[in-house]
């Protein structure tokens, strides 16, 4: 009798111990803890699975957004193909909780909708694409560090845009833009085609040709880059290039800040001195097409 007693409850123990852990994977969690807070009209998927013990994939995604002054009074829908969370803050996503989680590690690949996100760039020429975002970030409170390790949202064939930011000073992310102050910034604007629809699109908006419209941005650019040193015009060149190269670019820019100091917004006064970009804010820019002397060239340079 006391083998069979000790058989049951160890089956029990199992049984017990299997159900914890089962609901502490990221699919269970997500479904329990963060679906139900959705404000929406439904949210399906096709498929779903956990991922390790923290992440889930969804596969075909489709989230109804009820009518509402936000979207013209109109449901709207929004379908990603897959969505593949690595990791989550579910314990701030829990109902009642701060619901500004510390960290995510998340990618949302085929976005497509019928609101006006996704249909804005069509009166300007661009056709609807589907985007893909990626988001990686992690918020320190003990140590105030934001390190976003990539923001990049991508639209198919036509752009992408790749942020990685290192914000000190902040215990939470809605401080950010008010206390962090940066320790260093990359960006990454990697242009397929994009510019060569919506320049030509603005210039008719404004009634100008194209050229006359970039010109004007370079001929700004000049002016900035008269009063700069060698270090600071390396930089401004690469930008320039890009610029100039709208039509059909020769590569992404690449564009980077580490300042000497940590830089807040309130430090952006400083850039009215000469060489204060890259002395102080440690700016860097490249580009495959960068041409010698094209800032300083402006609307000249070729």
């Amino acid at each position: 009798m006391r083998l069979i007693l000790a058989a049951v409850s160890w089956l029990l123990l199992s049984l017990v111990l299997a159900t914890g852990t089962a609901a502490q994977n990221g699919l269970d969690r997500f479904e329990k803890e963060v679906k139900p807070q959705f404000e929406l009209k439904s949210f399906t998927y096709a498929k779903a699975e956990p991922l390790g013990d923290a992440g889930f994939v969804l596969n075909d995604v489709v989230a109804v957004v009820p009518a509402n002054e936000a979207t013209g009074d109109k449901e709207s829908t929004v379908k990603i193909e897959k969505v593949t969370v690595e990791a989550l803050d579910f314990d701030r996503l829990k109902k009642d909780g701060d619901n500004t989680p510390r960290f995510a590690k998340l990618k949302l690949e085929g976005m497509t909708g019928d609101d006006e996100l996704f249909t804005a760039l069509q009166p300007y020429g661009v056709p609807r694409a589907p985007f893909d975002l990626t988001l990686d970030y992690a918020l320190d409170p003990a140590t105030k560090v934001l390190d976003v390790k990539t923001l990049e949202i991508g639209m198919r064939g036509q752009a992408r845009l790749a942020l990685s930011v290192v914000v000190d000073g902040i215990s939470d992310i809605a401080e950010a833009k008010d206390d962090g102050r940066v320790r260093k910034a990359d960006l990454t604007i990697d242009d397929k085609g994009l510019l060569a629809r919506l320049v030509p699109a603005w210039a008719k908006e404004e009634k100008v040709e194209p050229k006359e419209l970039v010109n004007t941005g370079l001929t700004l650019l000049a002016a900035f880059a008269a009063a700069q040193g060698p270090t600071t015009l390396k930089a401004l060149d690469a930008v320039a290039s890009f610029v100039g190269d709208w039509q059909d670019p020769k590569g992404p820019l690449l564009l980077g800040i580490k300042p000497a100091k940590t830089a807040s917004l309130a430090d952006l006064d400083k850039l009215a001195l000469p060489d204060a970009l890259t002395n102080d804010f440690g700016f860097t820019a490249t580009y495959p097409g960068t041409r010698d002397g094209a800032a300083k060239a402006g609307a000249g340079a070729k």
